[in-house]
């Protein structure tokens, strides 16, 4: 199965995968159309790059999302693990050196892994577990932090890599690309892809089959909180500093943009692909609703909005059964 789609349904034409598939880009494509003729520089190249360093972030906690969602899970603790890696990074330069950065990456794997396994082994709801250490990530952060912002260490390699550009592209952007091209890579040449796609579209079906279904969520669970911590790297590049709320208004925004990406919240359908242009359509839409005049205060009532439609769409209530 396709690391970029993978809908759980038999061959053949179906109109609902279809309409998921394509309406996307097109909202996506109509999106930018729409800016160009209302502020014509949007589509500069300066403008652009300017979207992809802001954007960056975002993408790659959508993206990482997108993981524990396929399953059938969700994940509310990216926020406060992304805001956590920048306090982190401060607090363990003096030990780690250089290697800071790698080492927060590597907690924020293992925390993610141990996340996912304590969500499958215990039976405990997945909102309820992410919303747990959601809460305690982010008191870890006060706590560390004082409460305060903190500049950032001058000679750490690996962010002083993620603040500059390469061929006047923002090194950012080249990490969704990374990003996306190892993820994309292992769900397509091994297990894990289909046991994703499996685990999401049945869980009772998925372990008659033989997934296993805590190693499988492990993993979803790693993967998003690894591109959590790599996106608070990729804030503090272009901050400069770490805070202990640096992410805390990108929980919602990450969860909109993997529905509006096509992928459904109930698991089994989307992928990596719908990941990124949902992603990049919410991404743009911050820049949409302030070229049409929308106070950023409001903003969030947007995106809420949007959220309820999104996931309205493209909730399988069939396998669910009751909504409650």
């Amino acid at each position: 199965m396709s690391a970029f789609r993978g809908t759980g349904r038999a061959e053949g034409f179906d109109l609902a995968v279809a309409l998921r598939r394509f309406v996307p880009i097109s909202v996506l494509v109509l999106l930018l159309g729409a800016s160009a003729i209302v502020a014509p520089g949007t589509l500069s190249f300066s403008a652009l790059t300017g979207f992809v360093s802001d954007a960056a972030p975002l993408l790659i906690l959508v993206i990482g999302s997108t993981m524990p969602i396929l399953t059938g899970s969700i994940d509310l603790s990216v926020a406060g693990i992304a805001s956590l890696t920048g306090v982190l990074v401060v607090q363990l330069a003096p030990i780690f050196g250089p290697w800071t950065c790698l080492v927060v990456l590597l907690i924020a794997i293992a925390f993610g892994a141990l996340q996912g396994f304590a969500h499958a082994w215990l039976q405990i709801p997945s909102f309820i577990t992410t919303l747990g250490t959601l809460s305690m990530l982010s008191g870890l952060s006060l706590l560390l932090s004082n409460a305060t912002a903190q500049p950032l260490p001058d000679s750490d390699p690996f962010i002083t890599l993620l603040s500059n550009t390469t061929f006047g592209i923002p090194n950012t952007g080249y990490a969704v690309i990374v990003v996306v091209a190892l993820l994309a890579l292992l769900m397509r040449y091994s297990r894990i892809g289909r046991d994703l796609f499996a685990l999401g579209a049945g869980e009772r079906t998925a372990v008659m089959s033989g997934v296993r279904t805590i190693r499988v969520r492990s993993f979803a669970f790693a993967s998003s909180a690894g591109c959590a911590a790599l996106a608070g790297l990729a804030l503090v590049s272009v901050t400069e500093f770490s805070s202990p709320t640096l992410a805390g208004n990108l929980l919602l925004l990450s969860i909109v943009g993997v529905v509006l990406g096509g992928t459904a919240i109930s698991g089994g359908v989307g992928g990596l692909w719908a990941g990124v242009i949902g992603g990049l359509i919410t991404a743009w839409l911050r820049v949409a609703t302030v070229l049409i005049g929308v106070a950023p205060t409001a903003q969030y009532i947007v995106f809420g909005i949007m959220a309820l439609i999104a996931v309205g769409l493209t909730t399988d209530r069939g396998k669910i059964g009751v909504i409650k």
